[in-house]
Formats: structure tokens, C-alpha cells, sequence
């Protein structure tokens, strides 16, 4: 019989209902008849280094419209070119919080809470905003020829003169009121700019009024807050964010129109609301292969919450500190599209990272892929487990070097995945081998049986089915 091999992360509090969790995989579905199966776990991305940029954290990056790409790394403001080189052009007065950064036709704006700056794209001049006019801000996005922002702590939303973002009349804002909480997010997507607050979000359009061009939309408005206005981003032709509101916390939301959609789990929720501050949650996303994925990042977790727009499921993303043989959460800190690549900066170092499906490592270091499977069993039936086989891609091995003999682990729990057997070893065939089989045998009885497997080697892994032997 067929074993639910394929399937999200979805590891609840009480272990006894479900252990499922899908670390560094992501299931796949077939889009047309006759495939093999109509599901597989594929592996995630690995990172190469792209370039190098100071000492970050990189702290925030944008893919401009004039196929130029810049970031910020500690105070540094870069430009990245296409060969990976990072090139210096000036300094921020702050080196750690994030930054927000949008552009219009020849200026890039940039934020970070306490100041703004100008960089000019016809002659890569840099200036910091010395309006006296310009509002302290965190998150900057353009609609219209304007800059659109908001005055950190306060419910007033703003506009820069006409594509001109050194200038900034301080009569150019008005106050949102449909909530009494404060701003702290703004998004333009698709014509309508999204404001956030912690207790809901209201949506505006432009509607060319002379005292002040964009309004509420009339009757629109969704009373579930944001948590952290960097959770708030573009996804799937929407928008999607981390959630709170005066009836909880820790909800991933999703727009339909002018309604939120709850996209998060009950397992997924669990995970979230384990952390005790939700204000340095961020998120980032991007499209690999037809699947769309919002990279959650919350602060007290070790592993990063991914959401696949494709399949509507949830996985998990970990790197492993070489140093500390820890679980931490990726690498990622940001992500933009350049030059035909997708590219994430580092949350701790200036590095930035090319995020490809053709590379097995996170720079050189291991890529742990876990698969913990749902609770097998029969109405408490004592059932033999006489042999369990893989149906996974083989004969992937390297020429030399670790994955040059790839190998699979399996473990089992019969008491409800609270611990596991001894690791069971088995290879997934050297170049070439197309015939290896991937099988493990007399693995005793069980009424209640939860199975484990697990593979680090460099290379390419995708497993399609798994098939268990019982009596």
C-alpha cells in the first residue's frame, strides 16, 4: 500500500493527532494524466555566492525598472551588477534596522525609520531628504508619480511632490480613520495602495482629488490588523501578511478582493504564536518553477515558515550552523530578481546569494532534507512492517566527493514520533546506478507507527511515492 509520503509540515501541539513537518522539501503536483504519481517532495534551492557587499546585515534590496539592482548592506547603499560585482555609493546614518526602498522614473527612495535618502538614476548622485516636511518613516512604496509613506506613530499618510522625492509639502496627507490604531505598512499593488495598522487595513485609490489624490475606497476595509509591516508584500496578484487584531495574533492572512482569507494552519499558527515578539517578523517572495513561495520569518523560531501559492501548502526552510551544529532559520533576508537570477541577501553578513534549484549546499555547507511522516495505523491493529520502499529519484551521485555515494536514512516511532529508532541507512545509487532500489526490511510491528527519513548529501532528491509491505 501506498504511504503519505508527500505531504506539508503540519506538527501539532498534541504529537498524538499529527507530527507531519517538511524541512528543506516541498510537495509538487502533476498538472497533467499520466504521471507516475500525482504528487512528489522536491528539494528546495541552495545558495551560491553572487557578491560580496561590506559587513551587512543586507537589510533590504530592489531590481529597478532601469535593469539596475542596489541594495543596502549595514550602512552601505550598493549597487550589484550583473557580474557580481557590489560597487560602493554612500552611507546611511544607520547601520541594522531594515530598510524600505521604492522607485520612481529616475529616483530610488530609501527608509529606515529615522531617515530618507535619494539616489538619482541618471547621475548616481546621493542625498540624504532634508525637507524639513519629510515624515519619519519605515516603509516607502510609489503609485502615480508619487512617493507614498506614512509618520511612524501616527495615523497620517503622505505623498511627495510629483516624482520628486527630496520635496514634500506638509499640507500633502491625511489622517486614516477607519481604526484607531497607528500606520505601520503601505503598499501599492495593482492601483490600489493598502494601509496597515495593527487593527486592520484600508484600502485607497486614486481618484485625482484636488486637496488630496487618493481616497478610501468607499465600503472597503478588512478588520484584521498587521503585525509586522514588513510581512505585508505583494503575492500572487494580492496581498499577503502576518496578522493581528483586538481578537488574537498570528494569522497569515491573504486579500480576495476586500476580504482577508486565512492561508495559515492550525500547525503553522502553533509555530507562529511560540514567539513572544512579533514586531521584527519580516517576509520575502519570490517565483521558482511555477510555484510562488512568501518566506516568513519570525523572530524565535529555528526554522523559516515558506508558503506555496501553488499547492496552498506549508513547508519549512532550516539551515545548519556548521559551527554550533544548530537549526536556524535561512539565510534570507530579502530577495530580488536580476539578471535572470533570484538573488537574497544575508540576514547577518553582506553576502548575497543566488537561490538556485541546481545547487545542493548553502554555500559549502550541508542542506538538511527531512520528511516526518503522519501517524500509520489500522484502528490499533498490531501491525507487521515487513518492508518499506521509496520510489525517489536515483542514481544522482557526484563524480567525487561527498554525495559521491549518496544515501538515505530512516527512522521510526512507535510511541507517537516523541523519539525514534536507530538510523537505518540506504543508497540512492552512484552516477548512473538508474536501477538502485531504495527498500528497507523487517521493521517490526507496530499499532502505531510514525516513519522518519532524512538525506544531507549535495544532491538532486525528489521522492515520488513510498510503498509499505503490512499484515
Amino acid at each position: 500500500m501506498r504511504i503519505p509520503i508527500v505531504g506539508p509540515s503540519y506538527d501539532m501541539d498534541a504529537r498524538s493527532f499529527d507530527v507531519q513537518r517538511t524541512i528543506n522539501l516541498y510537495p509538487l503536483m502533476t498538472e497533467v494524466e499520466g504521471s507516475k504519481s500525482v504528487s512528489a517532495l522536491t528539494r528546495t534551492p541552495g545558495l551560491s555566492l553572487f557578491a560580496m557587499a561590506g559587513g551587512g546585515p543586507v537589510r533590504g534590496a530592489i531590481s529597478s525598472t532601469s535593469n539596475r539592482a542596489f541594495i543596502v548592506s549595514g550602512n552601505g547603499f550598493y549597487e550589484i551588477e550583473e557580474n557580481g560585482t557590489a560597487v560602493l555609493i554612500d552611507s546611511l546614518e544607520t547601520q541594522t534596522s531594515r530598510i524600505s526602498m521604492a522607485e520612481n522614473t529616475t529616483q530610488i527612495i530609501i527608509v529606515d525609520g529615522m531617515h530618507g535618502y535619494i539616489f538619482n538614476k541618471d547621475d548616481d548622485s546621493f542625498e540624504k531628504i532634508t525637507d524639513v516636511n519629510f515624515p519619519t518613516s519605515s516603509i516607502v512604496s510609489y503609485q502615480d508619480g508619487y512617493f507614498l509613506t506614512f509618520e511612524v506613530g501616527t495615523q497620517k499618510f503622505y505623498i511627495s511632490n510629483l516624482n520628486d522625492g527630496t520635496t514634500w509639502d506638509p499640507l500633502d496627507f491625511t489622517s486614516v480613520e477607519a481604526s484607531p490604531d497607528n500606520i505601520n505598512c503601505i503598499l501599492s499593488d495593482r492601483k490600489t495602495v493598502w494601509i496597515g495598522g495593527n487593527r486592520g487595513v484600508e484600502p485607497y485609490s486614486n481618484t485625482g482629488n484636488a486637496d488630496f489624490p487618493f481616497e478610501r475606497i468607499p465600503g472597503a476595509y478588512i478588520p484584521t490588523g498587521v503585525a509586522s509591516g514588513y510581512t505585508f508584500l505583494e503575492f500572487d496578484n494580492t496581498v499577503i501578511w502576518l496578522g493581528t487584531d483586538e481578537n488574537g495574533r498570528g494569522v497569515v492572512w491573504k486579500a480576495e478582493g476586500y476580504q482577508a482569507r486565512r492561508v495559515s494552519t492550525q500547525a503553522i499558527e502553533i509555530k507562529i504564536n511560540s514567539s513572544e515578539d512579533f514586531t521584527e517578523s519580516y517576509a520575502w517572495v519570490y517565483h521558482q518553477q511555477g510555484h510562488i513561495f512568501y518566506c516568513l520569518q519570525v523572530r524565535g523560531l529555528d526554522t523559516t515558515l515558506v508558503y506555496d501559492g501553488a499547492t496552498g501548502q506549508w513547508h519549512e526552510r532550516m539551515f545548519k550552523n556548521p559551527v554550533t551544529n544548530g537549526r536556524e532559520q535561512h539565510r534570507g533576508s530579502c530577495h530580488f530578481f536580476f539578471g535572470k537570477k533570484n538573488l537574497v541577501g544575508d540576514r547577518e553578513t553582506g553576502k548575497v546569494y543566488q537561490l538556485s534549484l541546481d545547487v545542493y549546499d548553502d554555500e559549502g555547507d550541508e542542506i538538511i532534507r527531512e520528511r516526518i511522516c503522519p501517524h500509520l495505523q489500522d484502528e490499533k491493529r498490531l501491525i507487521a512492517h515487513s518492508k518499506l520502499e521509496l520510489d525517489m529519484e536515483v542514481g544522482t551521485g557526484l563524480t567525487l566527493g561527498q554525495g559521491s555515494n549518496p544515501k538515505i536514512m530512516l527512522q521510526y516511532s512507535d510511541d507517537g514520533g516523541h523519539t525514534f529508532s536507530k538510523e537505518l541507512w540506504r543508497d540512492i545509487g552512484k552516477k548512473g546506478k538508474y536501477g538502485t532500489r531504495v527498500v528497507w526490511r523487517q521493521l517490526g510491528q507496530s499499532r502505531d507507527r510514525v516513519y522518519k527519513i532524512r538525506i544531507s548529501d549535495p544532491v538532486f532528491v525528489q521522492i515520488n511515492e513510498a510503498y509499505l509491505n503490512a499484515n
